[in-house]
C-alpha cells in the first residue's frame, strides 16, 4: 500500500503568499484541475451605486490518494477554507470523479451553499466520510489561488414612477386605473394625500426622488403643496 503523503509549503516571511500547497486534493473546473480561479466583482457608480460579484459556478473537487474506497452512497466530501470558515459538504460516491458541484464566493464567512474565498491564497482542509457512520476514511490539506477581475461601471434607474398614497393611509400605485385612485383619494384621512416619485434600480431597489404632500380642492381648485422634500 503506498503511503499518503501530504506536503505543506510554509513560509517564514511576512510578504503575500503566492506558492501553491500540493497535495493529495485538487478543485476542478470543467473536468480540469486548476491552481487559480478568477472571481469578477464590479463596482456601480451613479443614480444605483453598489457592487456585484459574480461567483464561480460548478466547481468541483477530487482528492487523489491512494485509498480504495468502492462506491458508496452515504460517502461525502467536506471542503472547509481555513481563512474564512466558509465550507462546503457535497456527495462524493465514486474514487477518481469529481465531487458534486459547487459554486465559489468572496466572503469573510460561511455562506449558504457557496464556498467563500479572499483574494490572494486560500488554504483548505479537507476529509472524505460516511454520512450515515462519521466514519472518515482519508483527509488532506490543498490551496487555490483567487484573483478578483476588479471592473467599474456606471448604472443608472430602470425606470420611475409616480406613487400616491393617502397621508397616513392606503398607498396608491401608478398602475391602478383612475377610477380605483379616485376611489381612494376621496377617502382619503384629513383630505392630504402623498405623491412620490421613484427611482427603480436594475436589481429592484427603489430610491425616492421627491415627495410632496398635498392638500386638494383648496384655495379655489388649486391643489396646495403643504411639504416638498427631495
Amino acid at each position: 500500500m503506498i503511503p499518503e503523503i501530504i506536503t505543506i509549503a510554509m513560509s517564514l516571511a511576512a510578504p503575500k503568499e503566492t506558492v501553491i500547497t500540493t497535495s493529495l486534493g485538487q478543485f476542478l473546473r470543467n473536468g480540469y484541475p486548476i491552481n487559480e480561479l478568477t472571481i469578477s466583482k464590479t463596482t456601480y457608480f451613479g443614480d444605483c451605486p453598489g457592487e456585484k460579484t459574480s461567483p464561480a459556478y460548478k466547481i468541483g473537487f477530487l482528492e487523489k490518494s491512494s485509498i480504495n474506497l468502492g462506491e458508496d452512497k452515504y460517502r461525502r466530501i467536506k471542503v472547509e477554507n481555513i481563512n474564512t470558515g466558509g465550507f462546503t459538504d457535497r456527495k462524493y460516491l465514486n474514487k477518481g470523479f469529481s465531487s458534486q458541484l459547487f459554486n465559489v464566493t468572496l466572503g469573510s464567512k460561511h455562506r449558504g451553499s457557496f464556498l467563500t474565498v479572499q483574494e490572494g491564497l486560500n488554504r483548505f482542509k479537507w476529509s472524505v466520510f460516511n454520512k450515515k457512520t462519521k466514519e472518515v476514511f482519508v483527509s488532506g490539506n490543498s490551496s487555490l489561488l483567487v484573483n478578483i477581475n476588479n471592473s467599474s461601471q456606471n448604472r443608472s434607474y430602470s425606470y420611475s414612477r409616480e406613487d400616491i398614497r393617502c397621508f397616513g393611509g392606503e398607498r396608491i400605485y401608478s398602475y391602478y386605473t383612475q377610477k380605483k385612485k379616485n376611489e381612494i383619494l376621496s377617502n382619503c384621512p384629513k383630505d392630504i394625500y402623498v405623491i412620490e416619485t421613484k427611482g427603480v434600480c436594475p436589481d429592484g431597489r427603489e430610491v425616492t426622488l421627491t415627495s410632496e404632500k398635498i392638500i386638494p380642492r383648496n384655495y379655489r381648485g388649486k391643489n396646495q403643496i403643504i411639504q416638498n422634500f427631495y
